[in-house]
């Protein structure tokens, strides 16, 4: 017998924060377009509970993620790796992590800033809550799932020039097509109900976009696309919707800004409605949380001195004080160094990885935003295996080998760890997955 309880926390604050996902900000904001939310499903079989709690944000780091579920475990005796904790990766929302400031001429100075910790307890806060809700609203429930192919609102941005077979990471859908191999990307929609008197109390879905629509400011609060399904969802099939994001890395919407982030959010939550009678009872399973690590070696920071972060830190910042250029390559370089060395004591990182049983899927959630080809070539050997990104922490992009030689933005400057480090973790996953299902 499986019970399912849920909540939806609003997180929007009312205090000035950070927005994450653009290193062009400089400022601070109270602007809301839209409120983002936490949200939390409990689930419980044979006295096994599981905690998935999903956010609107860009990601939360290792470090935050051990905080969160160290503060879960004292209260509610649940722990890591039965709590899968995912952020949806809106390009929109405060964050917790320290960042540092690149761009000149906002209000924030160039330089270093610390974590938020005032947003991460508000945040915290209402994410307890909301698990002393789920928890006492677990009820028994039947659950359904399906999977619905939705295509050409999305595109592989890593996009393989035909004359020489480079990579241009074209981050809007470019105006010469035809001169580019666009890559397969994850187009299916996976959806799970969990239903209650024939009837839907709560949707989880996974898709694979960046929720970089846009809307109208860059500097106003929003969920993306995937704030405005779960508002769709509600609104449509009359049930709480919560989401989790496939591989995304590399895939990028097809249109952005205007009323693009509405329409994105309102077709998947559509054709949820329109393929009602695709669903599937999926109950004889059983729930189970499982979680491993893979050694990793950091490449952004090979040979670097941590002794002398700082002070090579406040070097590069006085220098482009001094000249301050509209875009400064070399600070840039130097803070994604920075905050890398400020995240991890040494260049040898041991990767988390989680699994969670769900009906007759295994989500594999691991800490990258993960390009379309791992997750596609994990359930070609795996087919009951789905990705989540931004699971259990927010640690760069997950490139193949052999995405490296080609260029692009998610190998050149988005990827921390050496070449390698996307096969070890793709190998290691379909040996863990083929254990798992036993």
């Amino acid at each position: 017998m499986l019970k399912m309880g849920c909540a939806k926390l609003d997180v929007t604050p009312d205090f000035p924060v950070y927005l994450r996902g653009y290193g062009s900000r400089n400022s601070r904001t109270v602007k809301v377009e839209n409120p983002i939310e936490a949200g939390v499903i409990a689930l419980e079989q044979d006295g096994k509970k599981v905690l998935i709690i999903t956010a609107d944000i860009i990601g939360i780091y290792v470090t935050f993620c051990r905080r969160i579920a160290a503060a879960v475990k004292a209260e509610f005796g649940i722990d890591y790796p039965d709590i899968y904790i995912a952020g949806s990766h809106t390009h929109f929302a405060p964050g917790f992590e320290a960042f540092t400031v690149t761009n000149p001429g906002g209000e924030l100075d160039l330089g270093a800033y610390p974590a938020d910790e005032r947003y991460f307890e508000f945040w915290l806060g209402k994410v307890k809550n909301g698990i002393r809700y789920a928890l006492a609203d677990l009820e028994e429930v039947s659950l359904e799932s399906a999977v619905i192919p939705v295509s050409s609102i999305a595109f592989n941005r890593r996009t393989v020039r035909k004359a020489d077979g480079k990579v241009t990471t074209n981050y809007i859908y470019p105006k010469n097509p035809d001169d580019y191999h666009f890559s397969p990307i994850d187009q299916d929609l996976h959806v799970w109900r969990f239903m209650k008197a024939n009837r839907p109390k709560a949707l989880l879905a996974r898709y694979s976009c960046h929720p970089v629509t846009g809307g109208a400011a860059m500097d106003a609060i929003s969920g993306d696309y995937p704030g405005m399904f779960k508002q769709a969802v509600q609104e449509h099939l009359g049930c709480p919707g919560f989401f989790l994001l496939g591989t995304a890395g590399d895939v990028v919407p097809m249109r952005r800004n205007g009323a693009s982030r509405r329409d994105l959010g309102e077709v998947l939550a559509s054709t949820i409605r329109l393929n009602e009678l695709v669903f599937r009872k999926t109950d004889d399973f059983k729930l189970a949380a499982a979680n491993f690590t893979v050694p990793g070696k950091l490449s952004r920071t090979a040979g670097y001195d941590r002794k002398q972060k700082e002070a090579r830190w406040q070097a590069e910042v006085e220098r482009a004080k001094r000249e301050m250029l509209p875009v400064d390559e070399a600070l840039i370089a130097e803070s994604y160094r920075y905050d890398i060395a400020d995240r991890y004591p040494s260049d040898d990182v041991a990767i988390p990885v989680q699994m969670l049983r769900l009906g007759h899927q295994v989500l594999v959630g691991l800490p990258f935003e993960v390009l379309s080809a791992i997750g596609l070539e994990l359930r070609a050997a795996c087919p009951e295996a789905l990705v989540t990104t931004i699971t259990g922490g927010h640690e760069g992009y997950l490139p193949l080998a052999a995405d490296f030689p080609k260029g692009g933005y998610e190998t050149d400057q988005g990827s921390n760890f050496a070449p390698a480090t996307g096969n070890d973790i793709l190998n290691a996953c379909i040996e863990a997955v083929k254990k798992f299902r036993s």
